[in-house]
């Protein structure tokens, strides 16, 4: 269920969905799911990551401007914010 989505990342014409420690593989355009979530609960991060912005648990510094989010699970998953998406991710965690 998109409920307990905590992230996605692009793979080709695909879709790799990470939930509860799991992942699925689903048919579909990376722009076409974004379409389909909750601008409320979901951000692009990256051309290629949506993540819940609930799930983020931390966000580190990188250079050139980029950042690296760190997620709320027990492998500590770190996803590449790209340098144009950090002032919106910001934004919409209260950050700024």
């Amino acid at each position: 269920p998109i409920e307990r989505l905590d992230y996605a990342e692009a793979q080709d014409d695909y879709v790799s969905l990470h939930s509860d420690g799991k992942s699925y593989l689903k048919q579909q355009t990376i722009s076409s799911l974004e379409a389909a979530l909750d601008p409320q609960r979901f951000v692009r991060i990256h051309r290629s990551t949506i993540v819940a912005l609930d799930y983020i648990q931390e966000l580190h510094p990188m250079f050139a401007g980029r950042m690296l989010a760190r997620l709320k699970d027990l492998r500590r998953t770190e996803l590449n914010v790209a340098r144009e998406r950090v002032r919106e991710l910001k934004q919409r965690l209260g950050v700024i």
